[in-house]
């Protein structure tokens, strides 16, 4: 095989290459748009047509649609944990919890449209409840960054204790509550998520 035939079949396997990431793409991002419109499980036929390719495409892409809803999951995960930026770790305690309200808050709304979505998911498959664990995690990392100072004040055997209380005040399922169960605007639930989170420092600052 001379250089110039070897050439052009790289080429051509790059466009293939190219052309199988364009249409894996366009299949997770429409039934992206599907979970987001509240969609619980989005068809294969909605996805298709919203793709613009056959549903047996969809079916060489993904072995089900349990693999293409896990794939959807990790988009929407890799962005909410991907936006998420460091917060400070120093300043009034006042204006780094509103900090974290805010941040939570832009990235759960977000998120909030397909939260059923993501609860039914997350209860059929191990691996997208693995998925979702990674937001917990990236938040008590967060917290322990954003309020080591705090933290460190607390006894020993209260800082655990607080860093759960304010993981739990702080997940993804606290802002859902908060907006769809109790009606309560975008504004409201930052308040109500402010006061809890203030509420836990100042319950375990009064045991010291």
């Amino acid at each position: 095989m001379d250089g110039q035939t070897l050439h052009t079949k790289q080429l051509n396997t790059a466009g293939r290459g190219d052309r199988v990431a364009r249409t894996r793409e366009s299949i997770v991002a429409s039934a992206l748009a599907l979970a987001a419109a509240g969609q619980v499980a989005p068809i294969v036929r909605d996805i298709a047509q919203m793709a613009g390719v056959s549903a047996r495409t969809v079916f060489q892409h993904f072995a089900d649609t349990a693999e293409l809803y896990v794939a959807v999951l990790g988009r929407v995960l890799a962005a909410l944990v991907g936006e998420a930026p460091e917060l400070a770790s120093a300043g009034p305690v006042e204006q780094r919890v509103a900090s974290l309200i805010n941040q939570c808050a832009d990235r759960y709304e977000q998120l909030r449209p397909m939260w059923t979505f993501v609860e039914t998911l997350q209860r059929r498959s191990p691996e997208a409840a693995d998925m979702i664990s990674q937001i917990y995690s990236a938040n008590t990392a967060q917290l322990s960054q954003a309020f080591g100072p705090e933290l460190a004040a607390l006894p020993a055997e209260s800082r655990q204790r607080t860093l759960t209380a304010l993981a739990l005040a702080i997940a993804p399922e606290s802002w859902v509550v908060l907006r769809q169960r109790l009606g309560l605007s975008v504004e409201q639930a930052r308040e109500e998520l402010g006061f809890v989170v203030q509420s836990v420092f100042a319950t375990e600052a009064a045991r010291r």
